[in-house]
Formats: structure tokens, C-alpha cells, sequence
């Protein structure tokens, strides 16, 4: 995730006329091309091995470090920083949660998350962010668990299938496609994202009457857990922008168990409906996405699978996202899961696919 993670619009630059090329640009042309359908196949293979042989986590709001026209909220998108660019991100998730009669009274009410992020772009290609989490769950009857959740480090490498000098080929990003270029009608861009998140949360909070709370409970998680994903965005028609991105994430364990791992696959649309150049309100897009989500099952401190954790859902998600000036952007989403099908469900409360919805804001500042 994120992050998501979790860095996202379409640019456009002009392309060199090809049509003054000599012959032997046209051979390097096509060579290019080949060398970029092999180089895409070998990703998605790579991609597709990695989905299927590995497993992820869960328990906490994600983080999608969005900014820029086009950019959706919750799905992540490909684009670097920029070279010399900095990045300032805050995500607020509010989740309530469905209450069962068998939990009471012990029904886990609602998580609050704050994600915070920094971001600074080495070159235009590379990006490195930091996520400082803050989580706060209420539980009933046994009172509220707060406090830092564990430092997040991410990297990501931004490429594209596009044009340069005339040529179309796969190229690492460049100044025209970082944030402040122009759009791109013609060029799909890409990324790779990889973190790990260092045990540095909050993982010993007790609840009202004395008792440790369980680990879904705690902002932390005790141990460090990896994650490495993929994102892609085009702009499909004009005004237009589709963005997907996947990830695995998944936790090393503990003496007290490990959450669940996470496998996530995104998609969303955005549609921009007011546009007015060095305007206060310089864009306003409408923003829908389906967020797809596989949990595996916790293990507790036995190293036993609890089966009545775990299992996979979707979420449909609309929502906006107003870009004011140049720099700064916010958003605002609502998830709703639509599907699910969980392990035992009748035994889980306070799990995802159980909320009764997400609702996300999101502000974030580029220089």
C-alpha cells in the first residue's frame, strides 16, 4: 500500500515529429518496440507468480500518497514526484462498524486512522516516502486503543511506454512526467512499489478493565512486514484518466501470533468536470473506483490459523477530488462494501468487509 503507496495523474508532452527519422531510426524504432512488448510480458509474469505464490495482511487503514489531477484516492497511481520535489500527504479513514448481537457487549465500534507522509523525489524517475500512522479503536465496553502505529518506508521507480525523441519505446521517467508537466494522451505509465513498515506502534494498550487488548486491537503490530506492488495509468479518451495498481503485503510473526496477509487489486476512473486554468478551484474531478480485497487468516501465538478470520470482499467507492492552484489537492471518498464472502462470517465482527462503510478525506501539498 501504500500505500495507497500510495503520486498519480497522467502527463502530456509533445512528441518529436517521427516522420523526419532516417531509416536506421525507424530499425532502432522497432527494435525498441520488441525489447518493450518482451519487457512488459516478463513484468506481468513476474507480477502474476508473485500474486499467486504470496500472501498479505490487514487490520488498518492504507495509504495512497495522491495528488494531482486525474489522481484517484484510494487506488494507487504510478507517477514519481519529480526530481527535487517534495511531497506532503494527510489521510483521515473513518470506519464504523456493523454490530452483532453474540459480540455484545464487547462489539468493536469504530478505527479512526491518520496517515501522514512524506515524500521526496531522488530523480524524476525515484521516490522515496515515509508514513508516520496514527490509529485510535473503540471497543465496547473495554474503551479506546490509540496511539502510533509503525513507521512505513516505501520506494518507488516510475517508467513508461511512450515517446522520446521521435522514438516510441520503454523509458524510465523523465522531467515531462513528473508533476507540473503537461498531459499524455499517448503514453501508459508505470511503477514499481516496494516497503516495509519497522515495529516502532504502540502494541502493549490495555483496555478498561486491565486486560491487554487483543492484536487487531492495537495500533502496532509488534513485527515488520513487506510489501511490493505495481500501478499503471493512461489517459483513455480526453478529460479521462483510468488508473489500476496491485499489491501484496505480509507480516513476519510473533510470539503472540500474525495478522492475516493482503493481496489488493484496484481500479478507478477519473472524470474531470471544471477546469479553469490559475483559477483559486483550478479542477474538479469525479472519482469512482472498485477496491478488491483478500485477506488470508490470522495466526495466533500456537502458530494455528484462526478460522474465523480472513476471506475476500468488494468495495465501491465514488467520490471528488478538487486540485486548488498548482500544489495542492483533496479528496474525499466513501467506501461501501458491496461484496463478501468470509471465513465463518458469522463469527467475525470488527473485520473487513463488515464495516458499514469508509469514508476518507484526503490533503495533499507538492513543492
Amino acid at each position: 500500500m501504500f500505500w495507497n503507496s500510495k503520486v498519480e495523474i497522467l502527463r502530456r508532452f509533445t512528441p518529436q515529429n517521427d516522420s523526419v527519422c532516417h531509416s536506421e531510426q525507424s530499425e532502432e524504432s522497432n527494435l525498441i518496440r520488441k525489447r518493450c512488448y518482451s519487457a512488459l510480458i516478463v513484468i506481468s509474469i513476474l507480477l502474476s507468480v508473485l500474486i499467486m505464490n504470496t500472501i498479505a495482511f490487514a487490520h488498518h487503514g492504507g495509504v495512497s500518497s495522491a495528488f494531482g489531477p486525474g489522481a484517484p484516492i484510494e487506488t494507487g497511481s504510478p507517477l514519481a514526484l519529480g526530481k527535487g520535489r517534495y511531497l506532503i500527504y494527510e489521510k483521515f479513514e473513518y470506519v464504523p462498524f456493523e454490530h452483532k448481537n453474540p459480540a455484545e457487549p464487547e462489539n468493536i465500534d469504530t478505527f479512526t486512522f491518520f496517515n501522514t507522509v512524506f515524500g521526496y523525489g531522488v530523480t524524476d524517475a525515484l521516490s522515496f516516502y515515509g508514513i508516520l500512522p496514527f490509529a485510535s479503536k473503540e471497543q465496547d465496553s473495554l474503551g479506546t486503543s490509540d496511539g502510533f502505529g509503525d513507521l512505513g518506508l516505501l520506494v518507488q521507480y516510475g517508467f513508461k511506454l511512450g515517446e522520446r525523441d521521435g522514438i516510441r519505446g520503454l523509458y524510465h521517467f523523465g522531467p515531462e512526467d513528473s508533476y507540473g508537466a503537461d498531459y499524455s494522451s499517448d503514453d501508459l505509465k508505470m511503477s514499481v512499489i516496494a516497503g516495509l513498515t519497522v515495529p516502532t506502534g504502540t502494541t502493549s494498550n490495555r483496555d478498561d478493565e486491565g486486560n491487554r487488548f487483543d492484536m487487531g486491537m492495537q495500533p502496532g503490530f509488534a513485527a515488520p512486514s513487506f510489501t511490493l506492488g505495481f500501478a499503471a495509468s493512461k489517459m483513455i479518451i480526453p478529460h479521462f484518466t483510468l488508473t489500476g495498481d496491485t499489491s501484496v503485503l505480509t507480516f513476519t510473526e510473533t510470539n503472540d501470533g500474525k495478522p492475516g496477509n493482503e493481496v489488493r487489486f484496484n481500479a478507478a476512473g477519473g472524470y474531470e468536470i471544471f477546469e479553469k486554468t490559475n483559477g483559486f478551484l483550478s479542477r474538479l474531478d469525479i472519482i469512482g473506483e472498485s477496491n478488491f480485497l483478500h485477506l488470508t487468516k490470522d495466526m495466533n501465538e500456537e502458530s494455528e490459523k484462526e478460522n474465523d478470520s480472513g476471506g475476500s470482499m468488494l468495495y465501491l467507492s465514488p467520490g471528488l477530488r478538487a486540485t486548488f492552484g498548482k500544489h495542492v489537492s483533496v479528496g474525499a471518498l466513501i467506501k461501501i462494501p458491496t461484496w463478501k464472502d468470509l471465513n465463518h462470517e458469522s463469527e467475525q465482527q470488527g473485520a473487513e468487509g463488515l464495516e458499514e462503510y469508509r469514508a476518507i478525506v484526503t490533503c495533499s501539498v507538492s513543492f
